[in-house]
C-alpha cells in the first residue's frame, strides 16, 4: 500500500476514537465500564472508562496495514490476538476486579504465547549500549516475559493521572514510528492518531483509559517493541530507555512495600504521579513527568551510550522524588483509581474496629 492508504486509516482510525469519545455515556452503559465516585476517588459524577475501546479499530487497522506493508502474517496474527486477549483481561478487571495473582499469570501466559510462537521475537543476544551479550533462546524468550510483563504491570500502575499514561503510549508510538521497520511503523502512526483523541478527552477528564486501555494498547505497544529488536531494528537498552521512568516507579514502590510489610500489588497514592501532582499540582506534575519520559524516548531513538545516559537520568529523577519528596501517610487497603490531573490528597486512615 501506498502512503496514501496510511493517511486514510490514520483518519479512519481518529474518526472511530472520536464517536466512541462522543458517545461515551451510552456506550459505556451498555458495557457496564462506568467508573463511579466513592470516598476515594475525586471526580464527582459518573465517568466513562472507553479510551482504551476508541483506539481498539485503529489497531485492527494498524495490522491489516502492517501485512499489506509485507510484515510477517503469522506475526501479525498473533500480535493482534494477545493484543485482544489482554483487552478482555482489561474489560473483566474493569466489571469484576480481576486478583492481581490471576493478572500476572494470564499476563505471563499471553507473553508467553507472543514470544514462543513468533521465533522472530527472540534474537540471539541481548543488546544493551552497543554491547551484545550472548544467551541461549530460552534464556532470550524468559527474559522477554518477564519482561514485557513487569513493563505491562507498570503501565498500568501509571494510570492514575488524567493525561499520563496515554501521553507516555504517544511517546512510545512516537520512538517506535521513527525506528522500526516501516511495515510496523505504519501501525504506530495509526494508533497514535486515535490515542491522540483519546488524550483529548482524557484530559477533560471526560473519559479515563481504565484497565481496558492500559493493558490492551500496552500490550500492543510492547510487542511492537519485541518485534522491532526481533527484526534488529531496536535493542534492548533503547527499550528500557524509553520506559525507564515508569517502570523504575513501579519496582521503587513494589520494594517499598515489601518493606512495609505490605503486598507488592496493594493499591495505594505513593506513585511518582501522586507525590508530583500533590505537591505541583496536576499540569506542572504531568509536564514535568512526560517531559522527563519524553529525554528517554528522544534518547531511545538515537540509541547507543545515549541510552545509558538518560536512563541514568531518568532514574535519578525519580530516586530524587521518592526519597526527597515529601508525602503523606498511605492508610493501609486505600486503593488508586483513575483522577483527574490533581492527586486527590491522602484521606486519613480510619480507626480500628
Amino acid at each position: 500500500m501506498s502512503s496514501s492508504s496510511l493517511i486514510v486509516l490514520t483518519a479512519i482510525s481518529i474518526v472511530c476514537a472520536l464517536f466512541v469519545c462522543l458517545f461515551r455515556t451510552p456506550i459505556a452503559r451498555g458495557m457496564q465500564l462506568l467508573d463511579l465516585p466513592d470516598k476515594r476517588k475525586r471526580h464527582t459524577s459518573a465517568v466513562p472508562m472507553v479510551a482504551g475501546l476508541a483506539a481498539f479499530p485503529a489497531v485492527a487497522l494498524a495490522c491489516v496495514e502492517a501485512v499489506s506493508r509485507g510484515a510477517n502474517d503469522d506475526t501479525v496474527a498473533i500480535l493482534y490476538s494477545v493484543h485482544f486477549g489482554f483487552f478482555l483481561i482489561g474489560y473483566a478487571d474493569d466489571r469484576i476486579q480481576i486478583k492481581p495473582s490471576r493478572r500476572l499469570l494470564l499476563s505471563l501466559a499471553l507473553f508467553g504465547a507472543l514470544v514462543l510462537m513468533s521465533p522472530g521475537l527472540m534474537p540471539p543476544a541481548f543488546t544493551f549500549g552497543g554491547v551484545a551479550i550472548v544467551l541461549s533462546p530460552g534464556a532470550v524468550a524468559f527474559l522477554a516475559i518477564i519482561g514485557a510483563c513487569g513493563a505491562l504491570n507498570a503501565i498500568n500502575m501509571a494510570d492514575g493521572q488524567n493525561g499520563l499514561c496515554c501521553g507516555l503510549m504517544l511517546l512510545w508510538l512516537g520512538f517506535l514510528g521513527v525506528t522500526l521497520d516501516p511495515a510496523y511503523a505504519s501501525t504506530a502512526v495509526i494508533v497514535a492518531g486515535a490515542l491522540a483523541v483519546a488524550l483529548a478527552f482524557n484530559l477533560l477528564s471526560l473519559v479515563f483509559l481504565g484497565d481496558m486501555g492500559a493493558y490492551g494498547l500496552g500490550a500492543f505497544i510492547l510487542g511492537l517493541m519485541l518485534i522491532g529488536v526481533g527484526g534488529g531494528d531496536i535493542d534492548h537498552g533503547q527499550i528500557v530507555c524509553a520506559l525507564a521512568v515508569p517502570v523504575t516507579d513501579c519496582v521503587w514502590l513494589m520494594i517499598e512495600r515489601r518493606l512495609h510489610r505490605r503486598s507488592p500489588f496493594e493499591p495505594d497514592r505513593q506513585h511518582l504521579h501522586h507525590l508530583l501532582a500533590g505537591r505541583m499540582g496536576g499540569w506542572q506534575s504531568l509536564t514535568l513527568y512526560l517531559g522527563v519520559a519524553a529525554v528517554g524516548a528522544g534518547a531511545a531513538v538515537a540509541g547507543g551510550w545515549a541510552c545509558v545516559a538518560a536512563i541514568l537520568v531518568q532514574f535519578l529523577f525519580v530516586a530524587a522524588i521518592r526519597l526527597y519528596l515529601p508525602r503523606g501517610q498511605e492508610p493501609a487497603g486505600a486503593a488508586s483509581s483513575p483522577d483527574p490531573l490533581a492527586a486527590a490528597p491522602v484521606p486519613s486512615p480510619e480507626p480500628a474496629a
